[in-house]
């Protein structure tokens, strides 16, 4: 049995939290410098970390209210793997699986600490931490070119059913008066991780059940691609009216700006429509 409230017991949690920061340095440092490399796609990971903190605490009361469990051998099953795919990613220095590895090992530990209770509470912060690991190049590569190209296709399409006579060659939209070349950051990558982000914590943090709280999460997505295609023919359209050093200037600044906001809007929007009436709500609980 162990007691959450021994002091003893939580000195030696503090020992194994600064063994844990010692092993996964080269991890921390990785990721540190992936979050402030310019124009990555992780700007937002150390407030992923801070989010993911506030989540736990968050749990307190739930995890005082545990006053003694038995742990769960099954933790050493978790602790192995993620032992297993540390050791590998510092051979290799694939850093990317030490950092994957991270959240598994503290699940393990919650396990041989605390049991299945304590994992059921601090599920969704530990979860919540895979948000911050940068995604191996070659995947960010793959996913980028691939929207892009959806993009641009897309963004077409609605200059055209806008009026302006769009036409798409390679990645570049061609207008009568303009152009306007879609790269790798106007693929919406960026957005979609950090709305997707966004979209888990605040479907987490709204009260709805379960399956709306999940469908809220998923809508993240397409709500994030039509966002970022709404930027996109709104450029064309000021590059095509205005000029193109309109559309170069200040206008797309601010347009990434007016995404993310948008983004968010569609998000509340999208919340009022699954909250469930005060006659479905009745229906839940009973």
């Amino acid at each position: 049995m162990v007691s959450m409230k021994n002091p003893w017991n939580l000195a030696k949690l503090s020992i194994l939290g600064v063994i844990l920061i010692i092993v996964y340095l080269p991890a921390f440092e990785w990721m540190w410098r992936q979050w402030n490399v310019s124009e990555g796609y992780y700007s937002h990971g150390l407030l992923i970390f801070i989010a993911a903190v506030y989540f736990l605490w968050l749990k307190r009361p739930q995890l005082r209210a545990l006053t003694a469990l038995d742990s769960s051998s099954v933790g050493f099953a978790g602790i192995g793997v993620a032992v297993i795919l540390h050791i590998f990613a510092m051979v290799f220095r694939m850093y990317f699986l030490s950092a994957f590895s991270l959240p598994v090992m503290l699940g393990g530990i919650a396990l041989l600490w605390g049991g299945f209770p304590v994992l059921r509470i601090i599920f969704f912060p530990l979860m919540y931490l895979y948000f911050m690991v940068p995604l191996p190049l070659v995947i960010i590569s793959n996913l980028s070119f691939r929207m892009k190209i959806f993009a641009a296709q897309a963004s077409t399409s609605l200059l055209t059913g806008i009026g302006i006579d769009a036409v798409l060659r390679g990645s570049t939209i061609v207008m009568p008066h303009s152009y306007l070349e879609i790269e790798l950051p106007c693929s919406g990558l960026r957005s979609l991780i950090s709305l997707t982000a966004f979209g888990a914590a605040f479907a987490y943090m709204a009260t709805l059940s379960r399956i709306r709280k999940w469908i809220l999460f998923f809508m993240a997505v397409p709500i994030a691609l039509c966002a970022n295609i709404c930027r996109i023919v709104l450029l064309g359209w000021v590059s095509e009216v205005y000029g193109m050093e309109a559309a170069q200037g200040w206008v797309h600044d601010a347009s990434g700006f007016v995404l993310f906001g948008v983004a968010v809007f569609g998000l509340a929007v999208m919340y009022i429509i699954v909250k469930p009436s005060g006659e479905e709500i009745e229906t839940e609980e009973r």
